[in-house]
């Protein structure tokens, strides 16, 4: 594996180097307007210690991916796409392959994905057997004329424009995910925890142009055509160019309660704050009034970045320049260069 937890002198000098600005600024990675970023999260929820590192290295892949998509001046939303696709095709992860199964035992997959530009935004929620949701969502947001499309439409939209359903039916289902639901079924039944996985991911360019993204399996155990906070514009996803990028993961039946995706970013430009400490203050105002946890990532429009969660982990990681930052832990901050990250067969 190809993650290396720095912890000599000479790495910490190399950090101090490249990151000295960050230092000063509350975690926020150097502020040099027009450099891009992507920034990307892997679900925040309890994760078992021997599922971390894969975790870690579908996230730091999966930003170092996104990112040479904006270093050969790829868009901000390709950025983005590409970044989540990566996390779906891995089974460390709750979206894609690798989704959460519903009480029946299957995987229903919800997914949005925003322009900061204009704001146009695509989602969709309850597509089965289908390995890239999130492809569908930026299908569904350059070509359907429409925001959000579910069941029957969904499918019939998702065939003409070319898209092929997996043959036969449940090649979705990892037997993590299986064990999953059949140890919630022995259970009191209780969702509102466990491993989380969502993903999600948010890009900035050089010249100021934002996106986010995110998708999801759901929650164990869910009822059929249960949908949650990811597909939901303003909740679990959102992009304007003069506010920044968020992406959500958590208990998205509270999140939806507040919009917390929307809130973050209008919070930080009406208080004139920093995005990060605003993140943490709203994760904790949500679970203090409504119970719950969440994790979020998120770029503002000079480029500063947040990483925020009051789960016990939420891996993520982001790239910028010739760097890759990532953690799963409260107040991990990890760096290696770039080139150290791998590519990998899920």
């Amino acid at each position: 594996m190809n993650i290396l937890v720095p912890s000599a002198v000479k790495m910490l000098l190399v950090w101090k180097l490249l990151f000295v600005s960050s230092l000063a600024i509350n975690f926020k990675g150097c502020l040099c307007f027009g450099e891009p970023v992507v920034i990307v999260h892997g679900g925040a929820g309890t994760v078992s210690e021997d599922r971390i590192p894969g975790k870690l290295r579908g996230v730091t892949l999966a930003a170092k991916v996104g990112y040479q998509v904006l270093a050969r001046n790829g868009s901000v939303l390709e950025a983005v796409e590409q970044a989540v696709r990566i996390m779906e095709a891995d089974r460390f992860f709750n979206a894609g392959y690798g989704s959460a199964l519903n009480v029946e035992g299957d995987v229903e997959m919800d997914a949005s994905i925003m322009d900061g530009a204009n704001r146009a935004t695509g989602s969709l929620s309850g597509v089965r057997d289908l390995l890239h949701p999130i492809s569908l969502a930026r299908e569904i947001m350059d070509h359907s004329g429409h925001n959000f499309l579910i069941g029957e439409g969904l499918q019939g939209f998702a065939l003409a424009r070319g898209f092929q359903f997996l043959e036969p039916p449940g090649q979705l289902v990892t037997q993590y995910a299986q064990d999953a639901l059949d140890d919630w079924k022995a259970s009191d039944q209780s969702y509102r925890s466990g491993e989380g996985g969502t993903v999600g991911a948010v890009a900035i360019d050089a010249n100021g142009n934002i996106a986010a993204a995110t998708s999801t399996g759901g929650v164990t155990g869910k009822r059929v055509g249960r949908v949650g906070d990811t597909p939901i514009i303003g909740s679990g996803t959102y992009a304007d160019n003069r506010l920044g990028g968020v992406s959500l993961t958590g208990d998205g039946d509270i999140i939806m309660k507040v919009c917390l995706a929307f809130d973050v970013l209008r919070t930080a430009e009406l208080t004139g704050r920093d995005i990060q400490p605003v993140a943490d203050e709203l994760l904790e105002a949500m679970s203090a009034t409504l119970g719950g946890t969440a994790g979020l990532v998120a770029i503002d429009s000079a480029g500063n970045v947040a990483v925020a969660h009051n789960s016990l982990h939420m891996s993520w990681a982001y790239q910028r320049g010739d760097t890759v930052a990532y953690g799963a832990s409260k107040n991990d901050f990890f760096i290696q260069p770039a080139s150290n990250v791998a590519f990998f067969q899920p």
